[in-house]
């Protein structure tokens, strides 16, 4: 069973040179799965919490990109909070735990490395239904 010592943030390695900053990600060496599907959220002004479910499969790395989001993560019996402020710091989310992101800037932007593409049956979306599945695991 999944719990919030599951969640680990992530120092991902960064390569400065005077021209810039390189960030290279992999499956499977620098994140724990094979990356399936990537997407990203921005222009959150009005509505600055998003996500707000679990996933009944899905592990996801979360990066800031640009700005400062604070990711929640919960389990059925305590919750805890990250800063990403940074595009080298990563957030690991396992399956079945439930998460919250905070849009601190309208300019932030959230890059997100799934481990399954998309589909709409792997979302619990109701938080007492988490719970009774968080049960059922038990």
């Amino acid at each position: 069973m999944k719990t919030l010592d599951d969640v680990k943030l992530i120092q991902l390695k960064t390569f400065l040179e005077p021209d810039g900053s390189l960030v290279p990600i992999e499956s499977d060496k620098d994140v724990p799965f094979l990356i399936e599907r990537v997407f990203y959220v921005y222009g959150v002004e009005d509505q600055n919490n998003r996500g707000k479910h679990a996933h009944y499969d899905t592990e996801q790395i979360l990066i800031c990109l640009i700005g400062r989001i604070e990711v929640t993560c919960k389990d059925e019996c305590s919750s805890a909070t990250w800063i990403l402020d940074s595009p080298n710091k990563a957030l690991y989310v396992p399956n079945m735990i439930w998460d919250e992101q905070k849009y601190c800037t309208s300019n932030s932007v959230l890059l997100v490395l799934a481990s399954t593409r998309y589909d709409i049956e792997d979302y619990i979306e109701i938080w007492d239904e988490f719970i009774e599945e968080k049960k059922r695991e038990k």
